[in-house]
């Protein structure tokens, strides 16, 4: 359900990496986990992938983060717990996880956009 609103054609090349940063709105935290899994499935372990949406987009005040990184990306030092968590920090929250799957909230639904932002330019900066 949430894969296909997503598409692997806007994952970018950063360096030998894949990136793919998007906003999916209307979807809760298993939701999007499910969705970065999938596209972290297709698209190979030197992929990173990070999601962020409102479950409720007429809740502005709770953001849903998830970012899924596969064996490359963790191998060259990136950990999806740690990453996550500055992320949520613009959002106005925090979370974690593991290496390769982490999930975070936040209350600040204005600010997602900017972190979407923030993630893409962090982990351009970090894999390229």
């Amino acid at each position: 359900m949430a894969k296909s609103a997503v598409s692997t054609t806007q994952a970018i090349a950063v360096g030998e990496y894949q990136l793919l940063v998007a906003r999916l709105d209307g979807v809760g935290g298993d939701g999007l986990q499910g969705a970065a899994l999938g596209l972290l499935d297709q698209l190979g372990d030197s992929t990173a992938v990070v999601l962020g949406g409102l479950p409720d987009p007429s809740d502005q005040g709770k953001v849903i983060l998830v970012a899924a990184f596969g064996k490359a990306v963790i191998a060259q030092g990136q950990q999806a717990g740690k990453f996550i968590g500055s992320i949520a920090k613009l959002c106005g929250g925090g979370g974690g996880g593991r290496p390769n799957l982490a999930q975070a909230g936040g209350l600040d639904g204005a600010a997602l956009d900017a972190a979407l932002e923030g993630a893409s330019a962090d982990l351009n900066q970090k894999l390229g």
